[in-house]
């Protein structure tokens, strides 16, 4: 008797996590860095570089270079 609404189960999870996938990929490339953000990233860490930060302030550094404007 239970094997009906396990198979009902199953059934359901593999069709959600399906959908769940497609919507992952499209916005996985909607994530991608555009060239511009791209160019200012690059500029930052040459940034960070010449100031000689060390690795643990510099995610922060280029993090907060990056929201400036």
């Amino acid at each position: 008797m239970l094997r009906a609404p396990a198979v009902v189960l199953i059934a359901i999870l593999a069709v959600t996590s399906g959908a769940g996938a497609v919507e992952m990929k499209s916005s996985a490339a909607e994530k991608m860095p555009s060239p511009a953000e791209k160019a200012k990233m690059k500029a930052c860490e040459a940034k960070a570089a010449a100031q000689h930060i060390a690795m643990d302030a510099r995610a922060k550094f280029v993090m907060d270079c990056m929201t400036a404007k």
